[in-house]
């Protein structure tokens, strides 16, 4: 009825016999040795077998994956144990018990008299460890998070770091192939695109996620604001523009019209207009339109040369309203045809 295999080989006998057992699974190993029983042990769980682990450790520390694995274990009903004790830790006795009358055990015993008093005596270790003071202590209540970039504002394929600091979570992971991390590091990363990472970090009773968005700015493009001035509300408001290829816009304002230009260039270089000349790399332009405008913006740096072409188009608010309205019947066809393209 009893029976006692000792081997060296421990952890792939300990996972080939935990598929076997059929009622009660009882073994007492370290983090390496939980860890590889992660698939059969959950297995058995969701079979309705009684699985009871004791986890030694030679101090206090608990991985991530040692909680996360013994929380998914205790939900399924299972009872985990973690013992602190180096110098229990260094003995590595460790055993396995199969519905109480099977026994593996890594060391060979030097008192042995029967398979069943070798039994007993390993049942009676186990049971003086495992109880309620030693089950184990999954992290609860509030859940302090720490996640920043170094940088926020970058080039397509520009390198940034994220850096983390997680306290009281049992398991956190960050999206965009991160995965799983420990609860304090950091790792470069870059995108050719606006991306969000999101930092999801668990324990007992909450999940608290924390982003950082990454924006790519467009090495390509020269970005600038046009604002009018409407006597309406009389103050400047921002229009859009139907843009008709990548490097030109267009505009339908009244003639008139009071019409603001911005920029903000962050990069080095020289920016310059065709008729205005050179130009602060941060700055602003305005005119009253008189029927047409058209400026075609320069920005050069040491290995590239951007332009952009903008266009005004103006209509006198009473007069010319059927040319008025061929205009914009074009414009909102060429802003219909970039909507398109762009999904």
């Amino acid at each position: 009825m009893f029976r006692y295999f000792h081997t060296h080989d421990f952890n792939p006998e300990i996972e080939k016999e935990a598929i076997r057992t059929s009622h009660l699974i009882q073994i007492y190993t370290d983090e390496f040795g939980f860890l590889r029983l992660e698939e059969p042990l959950l297995n058995k769980l969701k079979e309705g077998v009684n699985v009871e682990l004791v986890v030694i450790s030679p101090d206090k520390k608990k991985s991530i994956k040692l909680v996360n694995l013994a929380k998914r274990i205790i939900d399924l009903n299972g009872e985990i144990f973690f013992i602190h004790d180096k110098k229990i830790f260094d003995l590595k006795d460790f055993f396995g018990i199969f519905d109480k009358t099977y026994l593996i055990s890594k060391l060979e015993s030097k008192n042995f008299i029967s398979n069943e008093s070798l039994i007993r005596e390993k049942n009676s270790f186990f049971e003086i460890l495992s109880v309620k003071s030693n089950l184990i202590d999954l992290y609860s209540g509030n859940i302090d998070v720490f996640f920043k970039s170094d940088k926020t504002v970058l080039r397509k394929g520009e390198s940034f770091e994220l850096n983390w600091t997680v306290d009281n979570a049992h398991e956190v992971s960050i999206n965009n192939d991160v995965g799983i991390v420990s609860n304090k590091g950091s790792i470069f990363k870059s995108v050719d695109f606006d991306t969000k990472f999101e930092l999801t970090a668990k324990n007992k009773d909450f999940e608290i996620k924390k982003s950082v968005y990454i924006k790519i700015f467009d090495d390509d493009e020269i970005s600038i604001f046009v604002k009018v001035h409407d006597k309406t509300l009389d103050r400047l408001i921002e229009v859009s523009s139907i843009r008709v290829s990548k490097f030109s816009e267009s505009y339908a304002v009244f003639d008139g019209q009071i019409v603001e230009l911005s920029w903000d260039i962050s990069t080095n270089g020289r920016f310059s207009e065709s008729a205005l000349g050179d130009l602060d790399l941060r700055g602003s332009y305005r005119f009253k339109l008189d029927r047409y405008k058209c400026l075609i913006f320069n920005y050069l740096t040491v290995n590239n040369k951007k332009t952009k072409k903008i266009e005004f188009h103006g209509f006198n608010n009473k007069k010319n309203d059927i040319e008025r309205k061929s205009f914009l019947k074009w414009f909102f066809d060429k802003l219909i045809q970039f909507i398109r393209k762009s999904d």
